[in-house]
């Protein structure tokens, strides 16, 4: 055993013992953690505003604090953007994380110390913990992680913004990092083709035993650029050098090829397995002591697991296991899945404060969330569906993230949940987010680009694809150029004002959308079947 791997193996004991002592009491670890925030953050002005420090129960913090969206605290965060200290938390902001907002604006999401250090590391330290019970060999090798750069920019005040995992990832201590197969700076590559086949040149020569990441697309677009990069790949191996033919940043591309060194033999065994294949080349062959994956399994990216066996198991001698990352987003992360079946995970109670409402209550009166009858961690119950509220360390407190959960089991005494879906006015494929006032922003630019009216549309997401299709019923004649140029408008657009959607369309992620252009009166035909069926006239919607 490795010295890091031993490192990595008592850090993430020490987690997983904390985090098994919370969940065998989540009420009590919830209003201990309540208090604890509310007793820190009382000085702030947020704190003083509604009363912090008189708050002692879930009680008094549900009559004294409302349920904010990021639009309702937008002003506020902008002078935390701005520089302005003691807003939401006692704690300065070290960074921020970045992600679209549902009417085009970035939302930047405060990180702290807090939430940067301990409580994020508990929560990945407790899943490695129990990964290793289960697949002891996926540390005796190589790991390949994909992680998003540590820094994407600063704001006006000099603070950057980025990525966490890219933060944690560029951070590591040194013992920890040999086992990482990629150096940190090959994420910092901006041209995607250029990243992606940097990566997997490099670890391709390596005896990769653990490879992660939150999206499964990301692993697939790995192995299909490996493959398609194969003849340069396998000639970069046997030389020790690393090709010309693609965008890497000079002080990136020096880095890079002080570590290569000529491998033919590797070279020669990967020609070889591509050779038995038709000239196909894939990780069965070059990574064959795999012994587990990382990354989401269920909501709408699940669907991509389908085409793994494809390419780790394609002669079915053995499955590679898949362990699901984990309920996680910019704002916090979530759960912590404890085996490779399912999705589910165990909600961080030490981490985070959560609060729920059933989903047909909530939509029932979406727009009134006094009304909605808010449960703790106590009172959800196996089976059912809630919308999930955060109350964070980086100062986001009764937050709704409009995301939709199910409870399907318990751990000791807390829920293991999985992740549904976006909720209200949301649609997601592969995490890019779009928001029903993203599609109607972009329909609108897009005609007043062209001069193309549009009568009615629609929206869809097609997880099959991987893209999304528009139905467009126009007001006036359009001839193909003009169809053509209000389709490419749509998704410029949306690549202006959805950040996620532009990662996620560069990266190959997402494909471009398509168009269908409807028939004159597609929109009063559908209505009218809606009225036939029983739905009145008001009721019925089809855009």
């Amino acid at each position: 055993m490795s010295l890091a791997s031993l490192a990595i193996r008592i850090l993430s004991k020490q987690s997983a013992k904390r985090f098994e002592t919370a969940t065998r009491d989540p009420v009590t670890t919830q209003t201990e953690k309540l208090q604890h925030l509310m007793q820190k953050n009382a000085g702030t002005e947020y704190g003083q505003r509604y009363g912090f420090k008189d708050i002692k129960s879930f009680e008094d913090y549900r009559r004294q604090v409302p349920v904010i969206g990021y639009e309702n605290i937008k002003e506020d965060m902008q002078r935390v953007v701005d520089g302005q200290l003691n807003i939401f938390t006692a704690e300065n902001p070290v960074m921020f994380a970045q992600t679209s907002g549902t009417t085009g604006d970035p939302k930047y999401i405060p990180v702290t110390p807090t939430c940067q250090g301990s409580e994020h590391k508990d929560v990945m330290r407790t899943w490695m913990s129990h990964a290793l019970k289960a697949h002891p060999d996926m540390f005796a090798g190589q790991v390949v992680t994909l992680v998003s750069p540590a820094v994407e920019g600063h704001t006006p005040s000099g603070m950057p913004y980025g990525a966490t995992s890219g933060h944690m990832y560029k951070n590591q201590p040194g013992l920890v990092r040999r086992i990482y197969a990629i150096p940190y700076e090959v994420y910092e590559v901006e041209d995607y083709a250029a990243k992606y086949f940097t990566i997997m040149r490099t670890a391709l020569e390596m005896d990769i035993r653990f490879l992660a990441t939150a999206n499964p697309s990301s692993i697939l677009k790995l192995c299909e650029k490996a493959d398609e990069y194969a003849e340069q790949i396998i000639r970069d191996i046997h030389d020790g050098t690393l090709s010309s033919d693609f965008n890497i940043e000079p002080a990136i591309r020096s880095i890079l090829t002080q570590g290569y060194k000529p491998n033919p033999s590797v070279a020669k065994a990967l020609e070889a397995a591509r050779s038995k294949r038709g000239d196909k080349l894939i990780p069965a062959d070059y990574w064959p002591r795999l012994s587990l994956i990382g990354c989401w399994k269920g909501g709408t990216v699940g669907h991509n697991l389908k085409k793994f066996p494809a390419w780790f198991d394609p002669d079915n001698r053995r499955a590679i296991p898949v362990r699901d990352w984990g309920y996680l987003s910019s704002e916090a992360r979530g759960s912590i899945p404890l085996s490779d079946e399912g999705s589910a995970g165990v909600l961080t109670v030490a981490s985070n404060i959560f609060e729920f409402v059933p989903v047909a209550e909530l939509e029932a009166q979406p727009d009134n969330p006094e009304n909605w009858p808010f449960l703790n961690i106590g009172e959800i119950e196996e089976g059912h569906e809630y919308y999930i509220f955060f109350t964070t360390t980086g100062g986001l407190y009764r937050y709704d993230i409009n995301d939709v959960i199910k409870v399907v089991d318990f751990y000791n005494r807390t829920p293991q949940v999985i992740f549904l879906r976006k909720g209200r006015g949301m649609t997601n494929l592969t995490g890019e987010k779009v928001s029903v006032n993203q599609v109607i922003t972009v329909m609108q630019k897009a005609s007043q680009t062209t001069g193309a009216v549009v009568d009615h549309f629609r929206a869809e997401a097609d997880i099959d694809t991987s893209r999304y299709l528009f139905r467009v019923e126009f007001a006036t004649k359009t001839d193909d150029a003009t169809r053509q140029a209000f389709l490419k408008n749509i998704d410029v657009e949306m690549k202006a004002i959805n950040i996620e959607y532009k990662g996620k369309r560069e990266s190959l992620r997402l494909e471009a959308p398509v168009m269908h252009v409807m028939k004159e009166g597609w929109y009063e035909r559908g209505r009218q079947k809606q009225v036939e069926a029983g739905m009145r006239a008001f009721q019925a919607k089809t855009t």
